[in-house]
């Protein structure tokens, strides 16, 4: 295992009568992609903010890069990049004066043409800020968190109000985060986007913290296993073949579905139903985020980011 870069332990943050983080303990490591997941309320912002020394916890520890958060707000703060979910820029100016603004507040002088090609807005580098489209906007502000080359990177929510093209795009920036070697920390509603992202996530409601581990764990744990389905007129014959296999067997209509924890033993039956006349529709299908938190939580999020 890499190098722990965020210890969080028994961290607690209470306003007035609410506890927006209940005592939640997790670990990020050096090179990865962590997020924090769950619907909006759930603590994931106020979490971020305590680990960026913007808000005092309750009670509990965090470290982040060794410091801790009560005592060495300007070592953190010179070592971590930023972008908040309201993120905002001089509209005004263009991207490239932009992220020079930002490195000249930090007192650095990176490599601005290499940040801007990296995250692919070097052609639009003399554009103002407020001409561009909204995915655009977003990597010009990750370009304004790397102006410092920080180790690590806060996104708190990242592609929230982008259209599907543009979160795609979005998600090519991130990866391309963790190809400069960089360790990004992320927030996020959006379940598909934490699968296809993260190496492990944390599950947040309620601010608690539900499971903890790698997306593969989370899946095989708590993602419903593997489906294979089998469609056809004359279906008992599937329907036999599935319940030798396995015990889980659910029939709809011409439809019969077969329920099993790994691909390996899917894999075993699916032999035996490749061998079923052309008659028949077989599909193999694989649990996701969306079924860890359904499993987990007994809810769902919708786009917005509402727990339903």
């Amino acid at each position: 295992m890499s190098e722990k870069v965020i210890e969080v332990q028994d961290l607690v943050k209470v306003y007035k009568d609410v506890t927006a983080v209940d005592k939640i303990s997790f670990d990020v490591y050096q090179g990865e992609i962590f997020s924090l997941v769950g619907p909006n309320g759930a603590g994931k912002t106020t979490t971020v903010e305590i680990l960026e020394c913007l808000r005092n916890p309750t009670e509990g520890d965090a470290k982040v890069l060794g410091f801790d958060v009560r005592k060495d707000e300007k070592e953190i703060k010179k070592r971590i990049g930023v972008m908040p979910q309201e993120f905002n820029a001089f509209e005004r100016l263009t991207v490239k004066e932009n992220v020079e603004l930002i490195a000249k507040i930090y007192g650095v002088k990176p490599d601005i043409e290499n940040i801007l090609r990296e995250l692919g807005v070097w052609e639009a580098k003399n554009r103002q800020f407020h001409k561009l489209s909204g995915g655009m906007q977003r990597r010009v502000g990750i370009c304004m968190a790397l102006a410092s080359d920080p180790e690590l990177l806060f996104l708190d929510e990242p592609t929230t109000g982008l259209d599907p093209q543009a979160r795609k795009e979005t998600w090519e920036v991130i990866r391309t985060l963790k190809k400069m070697g960089k360790t990004v920390f992320l927030t996020s509603h959006y379940m598909e986007e934490v699968e296809r992202l993260c190496d492990r996530a944390g599950v947040m409601v309620k601010g608690k913290l539900i499971a903890t581990d790698k997306i593969r764990n989370l899946i095989s744990k708590y993602g419903g296993g593997i489906k294979v389905s089998v469609e056809g007129r004359n279906i008992e014959k599937a329907e036999k073949m599935l319940k030798s296999f396995t015990e889980k067997v659910l029939h709809e209509k011409n439809t019969v579905i077969g329920k099993f924890k790994t691909r390996e033993e899917a894999s075993k039956a699916l032999a035996q139903l490749y061998q079923l006349s052309d008659g028949y529709k077989i599909e193999i299908t694989e649990g996701g985020m969306d079924d860890v938190f359904s499993q987990l939580t007994g809810g769902r999020v919708d786009d917005r980011g509402e727990l339903i």
